[in-house]
């Protein structure tokens, strides 16, 4: 007859998993109704439908627990757009995709849930020194899929990082602007007039002989 010890493991894997969402779930769903002001690890297990014990079995401690939530976040982010990005082609326009990706991104309601746990880590350093590497490191993964698949296209690797950049800082004050200031702001229309700039911005480091032609097209790079 077979074992069935592995089947216990494996059930029992599945359960930590499951429990380990729930927790990160409910941890993301008050930071976002809430505010980290409000955030607490009772709160979560409530919301989660755990049992204090079992929270702190997997994350014993508040800023353990932020943690573990930012990187869940960041990994969907990066997923996400290692989704996009493998069908990023010249001709289904790889422009468009990483706006669609980065618009994904920064008004997605998870994302208020990273703005609230950066502003606590200003006057936090101990949740400073825990989530910001996590933050970071993502980013610079996520910029570097976008990178390497502008480059692929035949874009000026300096400008697509240029580019990449100025369209994060447009989009985080789109989000602020439209989130916690009194003005109305038309979104699509924004991004819209961005994205027909965007080749005129991308091409700023050709040399001049070459401007007005199609892009030669790259080798794309492996992307970490």
């Amino acid at each position: 007859m077979p074992r069935k010890a592995p089947k216990s493991r494996r059930t029992q894997a599945e359960r930590r998993s499951t429990t380990q969402a729930a927790i990160l779930s409910a941890s993301l769903q008050i930071l976002i109704e809430d505010g980290y002001a409000r955030f607490s690890a009772s709160r979560v297990a409530a919301r989660a439908g755990v049992s204090r014990g079992a929270q702190e079995h997997y994350f014993p401690t508040k800023n353990d627990l932020i943690a573990a939530a930012t990187r869940h976040a960041m990994r969907e982010a990066v997923e996400h757009a290692r989704l996009l990005a493998r069908t990023a082609t010249p001709s289904e326009d790889p422009i468009g995709k990483f706006l669609v990706d980065s618009e994904h991104f920064f008004f997605r309601p998870t994302f208020r849930a990273m703005v609230e746990i950066m502003i606590a880590a200003r006057s936090d350093r101990a949740l400073a020194k825990v989530v910001n590497p996590i933050v970071q490191d993502a980013r610079d993964v996520l910029n570097g899929i976008w990178t390497d698949t502008l480059d692929a296209a035949g874009y000026p690797r300096d400008s697509a990082q240029q580019f990449i950049e100025i369209t994060h800082y447009l989009l985080r004050g789109l989000f602020l602007v439209s989130t916690w200031l009194p003005y109305k702001v038309d979104r699509p229309a924004i991004i819209e007039a961005w994205r027909k700039l965007a080749p005129t911005a991308l091409r700023l480091d050709r040399p001049k002989a070459r401007r007005g032609r199609a892009p030669a097209l790259r080798a794309r790079s492996a992307v970490a």
